[in-house]
């Protein structure tokens, strides 16, 4: 029995640090996303192109 207490317990430490690594990867892939649209727009403007993905439709 204390056997499978450890291996429950491993698990919920695994399963805690996965949990972590994933909000993690979910943070960084939002910043990276808003650097990219940062540069989209750059280079929109650089380029003298309007960015129309940025537009919203009129209500």
């Amino acid at each position: 029995m204390a056997r499978v207490r450890a291996e429950r317990d491993d698990l919920r430490k695994l399963t805690s640090q996965l949990a972590r690594v994933v909000q993690v990867l979910e943070v960084e892939n939002h910043r990276v996303k808003a650097a990219n649209a940062t540069l989209e727009e750059q280079l929109a403007a650089r380029a003298g192109i309007p960015d129309l993905a940025s537009r919203r439709p009129p209500p």
